[in-house]
């Protein structure tokens, strides 16, 4: 929008003409949709606009496949972090030309270890080790042990957590999606309680996955 700096001068755009600071008036290019599409010189801003656009799918995707556990617990800039993510797993396609390479189930494995909460990310705030397996619709976790008072990191004041387990399938190819359901087995436990072994968590989709699905588990905690 253009300003008056005095009797005459102008700053910024009327109608089709810029004024500039230095007193420079040009007139202002117009969009040119057709030529984007077409340009030689534009080719590889065609390809970055596409694989971007293809990343925000894929996290919006994963987002509204775990909503149910990520609603209340995730930071402010979760949506552009997994934008950024799945744009660099993009990047990573070596099938496909650039500006047509896609995220799916053979370059999905990146995903591993991204936290949805950067303010208080798993390893920050669980230290028990634990397995992973996927077998048909059931993605479980295995905990050799759980002790409270070592393998939690609870604020102070706090007296009980809970851990849960959220999984889903993603075909990121058609755009399905389906969500199992949050499991929490182990209910809510004392941080002073007892030290538990050999114990799992289990979440369950509806139906097995098909080959072209990508499972999605995320393992989380309340206090």
């Amino acid at each position: 929008m253009a300003s008056q700096n005095g009797i005459l001068g102008l700053q910024g755009t009327v109608g089709g003409l810029v004024f500039a600071r230095n007193g420079t008036v040009r007139q202002k290019q117009a969009s040119n949709k057709a030529a984007f599409n077409s340009a030689a010189s534009l080719a590889r801003t065609r390809e970055n606009a596409s694989e971007f656009g293809r990343a925000g799918t894929a996290g919006k995707l994963i987002r509204t496949a775990l909503r149910t556990l990520i609603s209340t617990a995730s930071d402010s800039l979760m949506v552009s972090r997994l934008t950024q993510k799945t744009r660099a797993i993009i990047g990573m396609d070596e099938t496909n030309d650039r500006g047509a390479r896609v995220m799916d189930k053979d370059n999905a494995l990146e995903l591993v270890g991204f936290d949805f909460n950067a303010s208080a990310s798993l390893s920050q705030v669980f230290f028990g080790s634990y397995t992973t397996d996927a077998a048909g619709a059931d993605l479980t976790i295995s905990l050799s042990s759980l002790n409270g008072l070592t393998d939690v990191a609870a604020p102070q004041g706090a007296t009980h957590f809970e851990l849960m387990l959220g999984s889903a399938a993603i075909n990121f190819e058609t755009g399905a999606i389906a969500q199992g359901a949050v499991a929490v087995p182990l209910g809510s436990l004392p941080l002073n309680g007892p030290v538990l072994v050999d114990q799992t968590l289990k979440a369950s989709l509806a139906v097995a996955p098909t080959a072209d699905d990508v499972v999605i588990g995320v393992l989380g905690g309340y206090k």
